[in-house]
Parts: C-alpha cells; structure tokens; sequence
C-alpha cells in the first residue's frame, strides 16, 4: 500500500488487514480510510482468499477518525464529507457483500469509525478491557452508517438507539452481553484466536459460507441501499 496506513498480509488464505497508525490509536486519517478501500478491492481481486482478519497495530484497534478530519467537517469542508460519504459507502458494501468470513481482532479502543468497522464484521473478538463506542452524537454529527444500520439487528432497536444517542463506552463484557461482539479474549491473545478461528472457517466448504454470508447480509444491503448507505 502506498503508506503502508493499512498493511496487508497473506497467511496462506487468510488476508490480515492491519491500521497501523499506533503512535495515534490508529485514528483513521483519510489516507488510512482510501487505502482500506484499496485493500478491500485487491481482496476481492483475490481467488486464493479465503477468510480475512482485520485488526489494529499497537495499543488500540482504531480510536475514531482522526480529528483533523472533524475539524474540517466542521468548518464546512463539502468536498470532504463527500469522499467521506463514498469511502464509507463502499467499505460497507465491500465488507458486507464479500463471501469470505471477516473477523476482527480487538484490543483498546474501537471508537467511531473502529465501531463501524466492527459493526461490518462477521465475528468480533474483543480481548479483556477493550471496549466500543459511536459519539458521533457529542460532535454534532450523525452516526456511523454502519452502527445505525446494524447494531439494531445485533442487540436491539432501544439499546442502539440508547447507545447511538449517548455515545457511550461500552466494555467488553457488556459488548458480549448486548450481542455486540461474539467473544472475549485474554489480553494480547484476541488476534491469535481471530486467526486460529479464520482457519477453521477457510477451511470450511465455500458454497456454505457463502450460503450463510448472503442470507444474513443481503437484507442489510439492501437496506442500506434503501436508507442511502450503500
């Protein structure tokens, strides 16, 4: 990638994407959020990919986006909001219409953005004093697409609404109570069982996975269509 803000590896079938701005939570600047879509196209490009892994380098997963970016939205900044408004659009096309199985490893904050990566992922594992949230709310601005269109479906319309309207953080033991995320992990080990489960399931027949990827996301996707998100 051309700044290496998101690294991609192969580990036989498993793609690994990894944020990697650790010196800032991998805030997602918009260098990192175009080369995360270019990561997503060349997966999709890809005929020996067979599940995907997405996690974050150093302390956090992802802390939000990164605040020069709200600093520009609110100062008015149009054509920003528009490439922003596509990259989002696309990466929750991308992320829900792709037939491989997407797991996220998380440690530390997933903030914002980092909620809305999550929210797109088929299992999430969070290790043990991580935690969620979406404060779009607290900046003056709408949620993340991806959180409003997916975190009804996961825990229910009153929670999401409850969460999305406070922006609070929510931990891990709670995200697990919710059915925000599937698992807890010790400490330092979330992407080790991320990977140990992408390998079980790349090893899976495909026309299964892909049966069971459809059918619970195809009706998202066209929601999101329908409410301007995809």
């Amino acid at each position: 990638m051309n700044d290496e803000r998101v690294r991609m590896e192969a580990r036989g079938g498993i793609r690994v994407l990894t944020l990697n701005r650790p010196d800032k939570l991998n805030a997602a600047d918009l260098p990192m959020q175009r080369s995360l879509v270019e990561c997503w196209q060349l997966i999709e490009e890809d005929d020996q990919a067979r599940a995907v892994v997405l996690a974050g380098a150093g302390r956090a997963f992802c802390a939000g986006g990164d605040l020069s970016l709200v600093r520009e939205l609110d100062a008015g900044n149009e054509t920003l909001q528009q490439e922003l408004s596509l990259i989002h659009r696309r990466l929750l096309t991308s992320m829900l219409e792709t037939d491989l199985p997407v797991i996220a490893a998380v440690k530390g904050a997933a903030v914002g953005f980092g909620a809305e990566l999550l929210a797109l992922c088929d299992v999430v594992i969070m290790a043990e004093g991580a935690f969620l949230s979406d404060p779009h709310v607290t900046y003056g601005l709408r949620p993340s697409p991806a959180c409003q269109l997916v975190w009804p479906h996961l825990t229910s319309v009153a929670v999401a609404k409850e969460l999305l309207m406070s922006g609070r953080r929510v931990e891990a033991s709670e995200a697990l109570r919710l059915g925000l995320i599937n698992r807890i992990s010790a400490r330092g080990e979330e992407l080790t069982e991320a990977l140990r489960l992408a390998a079980e399931l790349a090893a899976l027949p495909v026309s299964g996975m892909v049966a069971v990827k459809r059918a619970f996301n195809r009706p998202l996707v066209e929601q999101a269509r329908r409410d301007g998100f995809g």
